[in-house]
């Protein structure tokens, strides 16, 4: 009777439940993320050491009462909520002027990266090899241009030109062009091409097919990604306020290297709702053109 209860019991939980793929996955996760904080000297117990887990303490307590006032009040200086609001806009103006220029170089790098757009190529050696080429081209820069990050060319623009607007400008466009062509790409190839291949069979040039064909379908999708990465420009216009650029980033270290978090928590609330802003214009206008909520 015991060797029926073991053997149902076993048979209940077999071994390969108890190691199924999925905990494999988890268990391996795991060990890989032990292993590489071990290896860096990660020690969350330095937290609790000396005067951090205070310090901790403060920053979030000041969460709930934000600054209306500067904590240490200069004379002279003007109003602490004006200063917040001209660091937003100046950090907002950053990161569209970044993206007017990001935006028509990615499309453009899109439109030479993708095949959805080329035409009948049999018997034209020439134009298929143009065609490659043009193709083989786009990609490669789009693979450099968003294979080295924003800060490391800032870095590089900054040490070049010095510290300035210009070469913060310069630093996110170059990988956020890439980063744009690479997914606009992704998205007009994703979608269907009956239209395109109706337009075609009817006589509709090549262009003519595409632009009609497909990027109208793509639009919902090329606008909501293009919105997520203004959020991603208005964040990273916020990192570079911490190597000089005078942005929303700028002011959040001023305050914090006094210790004045209720000062930080203002800023980083006005920056939260500029970005809950994006975000529900960006909704707005998703289904104005038609496309699904996310």
């Amino acid at each position: 009777m015991m060797g029926n209860v073991n053997n149902i019991h076993f048979n209940k939980f077999p071994i390969e439940q108890i190691f199924s793929r999925r905990r494999k996955v988890l268990i391996g996760i795991a060990s890989i993320a032990i292993v590489c904080g071990s290896l860096i000297g990660l020690d969350p117990m330095r937290l609790l050491s000396g005067n951090n887990l205070k310090l901790a303490g403060d920053f979030m307590s000041a969460a709930l009462s934000p600054a209306m006032d500067y904590e240490n009040p200069v004379p002279g200086a003007e109003p602490f909520l004006i200063t917040v609001v001209k660091s937003v806009l100046m950090t907002l103006r950053f990161a569209l002027l970044a993206m007017s220029v990001s935006i028509p170089i990615g499309a453009i790098l899109a439109f030479f990266s993708t095949t959805t757009w080329w035409p009948k190529i049999k018997n034209k050696r020439g134009l298929k090899l143009l065609l490659m080429g043009t193709h083989i081209i786009s990609k490669s820069w789009i693979a450099f241009a968003r294979s080295i990050h924003e800060l490391m060319w800032g870095l590089l623009f900054i040490t070049a030109i010095g510290i300035s607007t210009t070469a913060a400008i310069i630093a996110v466009s170059i990988p956020f062009s890439g980063i744009l062509a690479k997914i606009y790409s992704e998205i007009i190839e994703e979608h269907s091409r009956d239209v395109q291949k109706l337009f075609r069979s009817i006589g509709a040039g090549t262009l003519s097919s595409f632009c009609i064909g497909i990027i109208p379908q793509a639009l919902p999708d090329l606008f909501s990604y293009t919105f997520y990465r203004l959020e991603c420009a208005l964040r990273t216009a916020t990192v570079f306020g911490f190597i000089g650029i005078e942005t929303i980033g700028y002011r959040i270290k001023l305050s914090s290297d006094e210790f004045h978090y209720h000062e930080v928590w203002t800023y980083l609330y006005v920056l939260f709702g500029t970005i809950a802003m994006l975000e529900w214009w960006s909704r707005s206008i998703r289904k104005r053109l038609g496309g699904s909520e996310i």
